[in-house]
């Protein structure tokens, strides 16, 4: 019995038909995988910025140690900023200013930090912070000579103002907690309720 040969046009054809049911399939395959990983990047982008959003305060502080040693009370206008005008003190100057800070702030961080605000808000309109604390009638720790208590007889200061110091760095580099102009002694009930420690000073 004779076999029977396909004719060659016959096997051709055949070969094209798989041929293109195996491209057909493979670029289907492709656009499928194409749109899942899209899909995939696309949510994992998308839980990201959400991750960033919901963690923006701690990343923001983590960024900015400097930051975190420093609570803020914005109901009150106590807001810790960063990058504001800097300035140098340095020598017998440094010592007398820290000196001064120490006698009009109460023992507290973020109250050394708002005194310092202060003084480096008047600053900003083009005196000096020296200038700031020895113009007449302001400052009552230099006038009233209650800055002499946190010098020793060298003009150092004492290690008692060791806090102060390191808060009056911070400030000179920086960081201030809020924008007032003028404070007074915590007795002074009448002049203002917006303080950052309990017994600090009041602020206006």
């Amino acid at each position: 019995m004779k076999r029977y040969k396909p004719k060659k046009w016959f096997t051709y054809t055949r070969l094209f038909i798989v041929f293109l049911i195996i491209f057909t399939l493979g670029k289907t395959t492709n656009v499928v995988y194409d749109v899942l990983n899209t899909k995939n990047v696309n949510e994992d982008k998308a839980l990201e910025r959400a991750l960033i959003e919901d963690n923006k305060k701690d990343i923001y502080y983590q960024e900015n140690p400097v930051l975190a040693k420093y609570i803020n009370v914005p109901e009150k206008g106590f807001n810790v900023t960063k990058d504001n005008k800097k300035y140098e003190i340095t020598g017998d100057d440094y010592n007398f200013f820290v000196a001064v800070v120490a006698s009009e702030s109460h023992t507290n961080r973020d109250d050394i930090l708002a005194v310092m605000s202060v003084i480096l808000n008047r600053s900003d309109a083009g005196k000096t912070p020296i200038e700031v604390v020895t113009s007449p009638g302001q400052f009552a720790g230099y006038f009233d000579g209650y800055y002499l208590r946190y010098l020793n007889d060298d003009g150092s200061l004492k290690t008692s103002t060791a806090l102060v110091q390191e808060v009056v760095d911070d400030a000179l580099n920086g960081i201030r907690n809020n924008k007032y102009y003028s404070f007074r002694s915590w007795g002074s009930t009448s002049y203002s309720d917006k303080y950052i420690a309990y017994y600090g000073n009041r602020f206006n």
